[in-house]
């Protein structure tokens, strides 16, 4: 009976992995098609920010606009994505 409950426990732990795998498959679907529909400089905002990891004064610096600006793009960004998203 051990060896049952355990063996079965396996195969919810491999189900609920994955399913979470196809879970973050879908995520990671939607958040690309999310920001390729951004205009260029939305899309560079992003990946600066969240794929390279850098600083709003950065990316200000990068593309030209104050820290400032960077903020309140970024904010409106998320907003709409979120929007788009249904989340």
């Amino acid at each position: 009976i051990y060896t049952r409950l355990v063996v079965g426990s396996a195969d919810v732990y491999k189900r609920q992995w994955e399913d979470a795998e196809k879970n973050r498959l879908v995520d990671r679907m939607l958040l690309k098609q999310l920001i390729d529909e951004l205009p260029e400089q939305e899309k560079i905002l992003i990946r600066l920010r969240y794929y390279e990891d850098q600083t709003q004064a950065q990316i200000a610096q990068k593309l030209g606009i104050s820290q400032v600006q960077v903020s309140r793009m970024e904010k409106k960004i998320l907003i709409r994505m979120r929007e788009r998203s249904g989340v």
